[in-house]
Formats: C-alpha cells, structure tokens, sequence
C-alpha cells in the first residue's frame, strides 16, 4: 500500500507558538486486466468472449466513487462484427461503435476489490491474433498515486477457419465436413479408381480439397456419408445430429463412422469407384443422368464447384451453399381402364401420371418433358385441350398445360412456359388408344412413356420408364 506524508511546520505568529503536524494519506491506484476467453473462435461463432478486470488497489479505506473510472476497449475490427454487454452490472455503456466501446462505472468500487465485465463479440472474418486492448481514464481527473504503468492492458484474438459450421475450429475438429467420417481416416485413404488401380491419396478425385474437407471423395456423385452408411435423413451431405461441441462429430456418427470396404480389395466405398468390383461404377449403379459421365469413367464431368464443399455442380442440388439436397424426381405411370381390345377400331382411353415424388420444386429453366412411344398395332391419340379420361374412372387431365410434338416413333409432349410440377404434386396428360385393323388377336405391344432426362431438373433417371401392355383380342 503507498502512502504519501505531508509534513505541517509550526511557527511564531504573532507572538503564538503554532505546533507542526505530520498528515498521511493513502495513495489510489487502479488497474485495468484484461483476458481472452477464449483465445480463438471458429469464423461465424457469437460465442467470443473477453473478460476485463478493473481493480481498486493500493486505497486504503477509498472507494473508486461512481463516474471516476472510464474503461475503453478497442477489439480488431478487421476480424470482429457486433460487440455486446454480457456482464456489465456495475457499468455503463457510453458508447459501442467501430470495434470500440467505452464504459464508466456506475457503482463504487471499494478499496481492495475488483470489478468484472464480460463482453461478448461475433467473429466474422478469419485472422489472428489480433490485439484487443483495454485502457484506463479518470474523468473526474487524475487520481493521486495512481499508477499509468498499469492503465493499458492487451490480450490477442483469432478467428479461425472452420469449415463444416458446427462452431468447432478445424484445429479442434474431428471431423471437419461433418460428414461422419473422421479426418485421420479420411486422410489415410486410399483410392481405387474405375480400372481398379489403387493409390494413397489424402485428395482421392484431384479436386484440390483434400478427403477431410470433401463430401464426395471421389466424385462419383453420391455422397461420403452415404458411402459410409452413414445417416443422413435431411440428404444435406452431413452425418446427422447434432455435432458434438469438443471433438465436432455429429452425434449420429458416435465416434466416427467405419467406412465398409464391400468388395475387400483397395479402398474403401467413398474412395473406391466401383465399390462391389462388378464392373459398373458406382455412378452408373446409383441411377444418376449417364450423360453427366459422358465418358464413363465413374467421375462427374466438369469441375464446377463455387461453394468448394467438393460436390460438383451438377450433382450438387444448392452449388452455392456448402451442403447438399435432393433435385426435384419425376416418376410416370400409366392408368387405362381396360388391357384387351376386343374388335378392330375398339378405343381406350389411358392416362400418363407424371408423380414429382422428392417433395423438391422444379428447377428454374429446366422444362418437363416426357414422350410415348407410337406402336404398330394401335392408334395413339390426344386432344391439346383439356378434359377427361375415362380410365378406370373419369379423371381430369391437364392437356391445355402440353404441347404436342410427333414424329415417325414418339408423340414428345412438354410443359408450356410457367407450367410446373408442385413438389411431391402430379399432372395428368390424356391420350387414347385405338386398335388398328388387321392386327391379328392375341397381339400384345407395351405402352411406353419415357420422361425426357433432365427434366424438372432432375438427375436420377432409373425410373423414368412406365410400360404398360395391352392386347389385341
């Protein structure tokens, strides 16, 4: 504790003797402390925190009055957004702006004690360490003693790169996609191609975003969670639940999924090309739009990724968004009242169903089209208004909403300008079939229809086919 003497001498005056008195008073030093907790947060995170300790020390019985201590504290604008308040009983904001904010007390702080405040802050752009600084003003006017050495206090801040979101930094990170697979797995892959030829590569595709940060490995358009036998409900490319909020593994992956390995031999499913070893890739068994491995080497073309999660655009259903979902699925099917055509010029009316059955909306620019086969032994028909087919009983078709094309096979049938699917809806098209004459009886031929690939935007094209036979009798 420091003390200052002040010493009063006596003197004569006017013929008194005036006696001498010695004074001490006690000197008022105030500190300021200030502490990163913690030191780094993952980009994006709200979670920062920086607590400041301003201390009363050295005052004997003097207590820091109200209004007599001001705290500035300047945070890194460059890499940090909004600053609040999370504890600041005893303060008061006087201003927040800039990366800057200024508080006084409100309450006395007594002599011997500390008062704490905790300040909160986003963190919106990588970087780091960054000086965060805290500094001491007296607006009362200086105190007596009062120390400037310990007036300034700094602590530093990172922000750090955090690439799935779950709020854990990839330097914490077990798993730094989220997709359920650890990265010490993932890092260790090795990658079989479509001939079979095995590498280690932490990179299995080449794409320049190595396994631990892909959520399609080897680019063959399914994702690694799925690879894995993962859980993945929602289809957004992520092991489902929550992460955990230490080692960062979503909560359905337990401690980190065990990739099968279904054909024993060089990689593991997500970086095994054709996982099973039959000869057809993994891409062309999944269903996927064959013209979009134009080449057939089990990789998606192109290399189109904006938003760097290593699904490729054309198989990536939000490529500006880190993350995946369904595209949009057609799905035809063919009613008609009756199957046998008893004489010549007998008619059936039958109707093509198209079902959009991935609760997902049509893409935008991408038409719907489907067509029907034309056959020998019967007529195909449609009016281009719309009415009803009587099938299996009167049902309304939307034939106004088609235009009609035909050519020597098919009767190609599109969606006008503004006409969609509504997700998980329908549309019905109407046609009619007519027996020809002279087709001889037990003359059997399949009603095709056969939705256009591409169509609403979808890539899976394995259940495109409705086929119905009918006969002639």
């Amino acid at each position: 504790m420091k003390t200052f003497t002040q010493t009063i001498f006596a003197k004569a005056v006017a013929g008194l003797l005036v006696c001498f008195a010695t004074l001490t008073t006690f000197a008022q030093d105030v500190s300021v402390n200030i502490l990163n907790q913690p030191a780094y947060v993952p980009q994006l995170a709200t979670t920062g925190r920086v607590t400041v300790d301003v201390c009363n020390n050295d005052g004997g019985s003097t207590a820091a009055t109200a209004g007599k201590v001001r705290v500035t504290i300047v945070f890194p604008s460059a890499i940090v957004g909004t600053i609040v308040g999370v504890t600041t009983t005893g303060w008061t904001i006087e201003s927040n702006t800039g990366g800057t904010i200024v508080l006084t007390n409100s309450a006395s702080i007594l002599a011997g004690a500390c008062s704490q405040i905790s300040l909160g802050y986003t963190a919106t752009t990588l970087g780091g360490p960054s000086a965060v600084t805290g500094t001491l003003s007296f607006p009362m006017g200086a105190l007596v003693g009062d120390l400037s050495t310990n007036n300034t206090s700094t602590t530093s801040i990172s922000v750090l790169v955090d690439t799935d979101g779950d709020l854990v930094p990839d330097v914490d990170d077990l798993d730094d996609d989220n997709d359920g697979i650890l990265d010490t797995v993932e890092d260790a892959a090795s990658c079989t191609s479509a001939a079979g030829i095995v590498t280690a590569n932490v990179d299995c595709d080449g794409d320049g975003i190595p396994n631990r940060l892909d959520l399609d490995s080897d680019n063959d358009g399914i994702n690694d969670v799925n690879e894995a036998n993962g859980t993945d409900a929602n289809f957004d490319g992520f092991a489902d639940g929550t992460p955990n909020a230490i080692t960062g593994i979503p909560a359905s992956a337990g401690a980190g999924l065990t990739p099968p390995n279904t054909d024993g031999t060089g990689g593991t499913n997500p970086y095994d090309l054709d996982s099973d070893n039959d000869g057809l890739t993994d891409f062309t068994e999944s269903g996927t739009n064959p013209a979009l491995d134009a080449n057939g080497d089990g990789v998606v073309d192109g290399n189109a990724d904006p938003d760097l999660d290593g699904i490729l655009t054309p198989v990536d259903a939000v490529p500006a968004t880190r993350r995946d979902d369904l595209f949009p699925d057609l799905n035809p099917t063919i009613v008609i009242g009756s199957l046998e055509f008893t004489t010549a010029g007998s008619q059936k009316d039958f109707v093509v169903n198209l079902f959009e059955i991935n609760n997902r909306v049509q893409i935008t620019g991408t038409p719907i089209s489907f067509r029907v086969a034309k056959i020998s032994g019967f007529d195909i028909t449609y009016s281009t208004t719309s009415g009803t087919s009587n099938t299996t009983a009167p049902t309304a078709n939307s034939n106004s909403d088609w235009d009609f094309v035909e050519n020597a096979n098919f009767i190609t049938v599109t969606a006008k300008t503004g006409i969609t699917i509504a997700a998980n809806g329908s549309k019905v098209i109407g046609f009619t079939a007519t027996r020809k004459t002279g087709i001889p009886i037990n003359t059997t031929q399949n009603i095709t229809a056969t939705i256009i690939n591409g169509s609403a935007g979808e890539i899976k094209v394995d259940n495109n086919i409705a086929i119905t036979s009918i006969t002639a009798n």
